[in-house]
């Protein structure tokens, strides 16, 4: 590589320096979408709760109005025109239930989960989900309902139109929260009961094992005509932009949903709706709202990267709908304690259950029962959970994909069992987990060892035969720069003369090739492994994040990645160069650690110290590795002044 190449690249790395620098502090300014109420006009938008619980002067929709929110119809079953009521600023109401892991606040606002506390604590009384890590007086993991977001389980009134998939389009149903009468029966149970018009809706949640809650959902008609057929929506769950300073690689956020056959992941990319998946391409048309299924909907829920919203219907519901919309601003305080300036960037999607009531006569009574499982995503739970309920593989949410799942789970079940047998080392501030992953790096690397050392035997080998034959190869290039046909004739002529197949060069790249998978098993993996969340290693306080210890002029000190790049170069300096390439090709490959550098700067430690163990241990392979001659592999070398003759097989 010349000077001017040389000058290119580390201007290059000069400017994704300073565009990660930049990036940190400005979010994707994405413009503000407006709020629609269902006659298609503006309004005041969803009730916000302000953290000391009084509310703001956010309008409800009052308890038991007199108004046609729900239309009551004769028995014609006519399809009624919605026209939802003003509303009806009222106080709020709060009950708690809660066991050893979960603590749930309900709301009377929109009749549902307004936080869940994920309390559960371990063997040490500390929080196992501690909001910050290290920091057990910051208290638990909370999943806080506000900022325009409707509460869990809130069941809301159709507006009987199609949703739009503009960026502003309305929601299908009403997105201001119905007010509810909240009572507590015990300390397992409470009820909520509100009307809409003729329809009144009693609701009764049950707290049950671990993160789960029982909701049942009465739906009766108070009237003395026949109601037609009306569409309410029962929230699911949400999900949102996760908010850091640092956007490590997997830090991710969206919803899913399962038909019985396949899961389906919505995330930001089917929302932007980029042409051929790539923003540089431009959007094909924002999309708002989307809409799936016919009586399939086996479970649905919103994710991060670590947590779940989902609930699963006892029957498959009607249909699923995802809405994504602009969350409220954060307020000065919350920015300052998150580290960042921009307050109002953050979107969200909430997922929903429609639920066609069907034509009810005077005093009918349609009834639907839910699970709504907030926690962790641990694999085993959740597969436990999905047996339980008819094998609805609601493990799946854990998003391991189809290509290398397989690995995922795999890698993942093997993590947890080494844990507990390998955590000897705590008192290091060696944590059994980041043992378990270089214990499963070592024998990834004894079970190739056979592969890879003949590889390696068979590129010492080549090294020799390239010492002697580079000559040659080079007075060729120089020979014939400008004609590569002749170039690569005469260069086949000197591959004879050697006795070299430079195919064979393509053997030391099949251990790599096959360790592939395991790679993106490992990263599919450790992204949303929550038993990574505050696992330690030596300075590493969070294997599951990337191992910042300072930062410097905003960009962040990232120890593990520097020795995956630096154990890199050590082992692609090892390697002979091939003598196919050229040498602006070999410079390409000498400093491509660089690219991987920038690739995983920001990934999970856990995932950086699997790197670099198994380059450590490359390295340790292949000083260990001794060329013997009678092997397989071995190349012969043909001097020049004598005739070629074939390999003896």
């Amino acid at each position: 590589m010349d000077r001017t190449g040389k000058l290119i690249m580390f201007a290059s790395i000069a400017l994704l320096i300073a565009g990660f620098i930049f990036q940190s502090k400005m979010a994707r300014p994405t413009p503000p979408q407006p709020t629609g109420d269902a006659n298609g006009t503006n309004s005041p938008g969803p009730v916000v709760v302000e953290r000391n619980g009084t509310p703001t002067n956010a309008p409800v929709i009052g308890p038991n109005t007199n108004t046609n929110a729900a239309p009551v119809v004769p028995s014609t079953n006519v399809a009624p025109v919605v026209n939802p009521p003003e509303p009806v600023a009222v106080p709020q109401t709060t009950e708690v239930l809660e066991n050893q892991f979960v603590r749930y606040t309900f709301t009377s606002r929109g009749g549902g989960v307004a936080s869940v506390e994920l309390i559960e604590r371990d063997e040490d009384k500390k929080f196992k989900y501690p909001r910050k890590i290290g920091d057990d007086k910051a208290g638990p993991v909370v999943m806080e309902l506000d900022r325009g977001r409707l509460p869990l389980l809130a069941w809301q009134l159709g507006t009987g139109k199609a949703p739009g998939n503009a960026p502003n389009a309305d929601r299908p149903y009403v997105a201001s929260p119905a007010a509810y009468k909240l009572e507590k029966f015990s300390d397992t149970e409470v009820s909520l009961t509100a009307s809409f018009g003729a329809w009144k809706v009693e609701k009764t949640f049950t707290i049950g094992k671990a993160y789960q809650l029982s909701a049942s959902v009465r739906v009766s008609n108070t009237s003395t005509d026949t109601l037609a057929e009306w569409p309410f929506y029962l929230v699911t769950g949400t999900a949102h932009e996760p908010i850091a300073t640092n956007r490590m690689m997997g830090l991710g956020y969206g919803t899913m949903w399962y038909d019985g056959e396949e899961e389906t992941a919505v995330g930001p990319g089917w929302f932007d709706n980029y042409r051929m998946g790539c923003a540089c391409f431009g959007s094909a048309g924002a999309r708002n709202n989307y809409q799936a299924g016919a009586g399939t909907v086996r479970w649905i829920g919103g994710y991060s990267r670590f947590f779940i919203q989902a609930v699963i219907p006892g029957e498959a519901a009607h249909s699923v709908n995802i809405n994504r919309f602009r969350m409220d601003s954060l307020t000065p305080e919350q920015a300052q304690e998150l580290g960042i300036n921009v307050t109002d960037n953050q979107d969200a999607f909430e997922t929903s259950i429609q639920v066609k009531i069907p034509s009810l006569p005077p005093n009918g009574v349609q009834q639907y029962n839910y699970t709504l499982y907030t926690g962790p995503r641990e694999y085993d739970r959740l597969t436990a959970i999905g047996k339980k309920h008819g094998n609805n593989q609601f493990h799946r949410i854990m998003d391991f994909g189809t290509w290398f799942g397989w690995v995922a789970e795999a890698l993942l079940r093997i993590m947890k069992w080494f844990e507990p047998k390998l955590n000897f080392l705590s008192s290091l501030t060696i944590s059994g987990y980041a043992m378990a992953i270089i214990a499963i790096t070592f024998i990834i690397k004894l079970i190739f060892w056979p592969i890879t050392a003949k590889s390696t035997r068979a590129m010492k080998k080549m090294a020799a035969v390239n010492a002697k034959m580079m000559p040659e190869i080079n007075k060729i290039r120089e020979k014939y720069s400008g004609d590569y046909q002749k170039m690569n004739l005469k260069m086949m002529e000197v591959y004879k003369k050697y006795g070299v197949n430079p195919l064979s060069q393509m053997g030391g790249c099949l251990p790599l090739l096959i360790q592939i998978p395991v790679f993106f098993g490992f990263f599919t993996m450790l992204r949303s492994a929550v038993e990574l969340r505050g696992a330690e290693f030596l300075w590493v306080t969070d294997l599951s994040s990337a191992d910042t210890i300072a930062h410097i002029a905003g960009f962040p000190i990232n120890i593990l990645p520097l020795l995956m790049t630096g154990t890199m170069f050590l082992q692609m300096k090892m390697q002979p160069p091939s003598p196919t390439m050229d040498p602006t090709q070999q410079a390409i490959m000498k400093y491509m650690p660089l690219m991987f550098v920038f690739i995983l700067y920001s990934a999970s430690a856990g995932l950086c110290l699997y790197w670099t163990v198994q380059n450590v241990l490359s390295i340790v392979q292949t000083k260990m590795t001794k060329i013997d001659p009678e092997e397989d592999n071995a190349v012969e070398v043909i001097p020049p002044d004598k005739p070629n003759k074939k390999r003896k097989r």
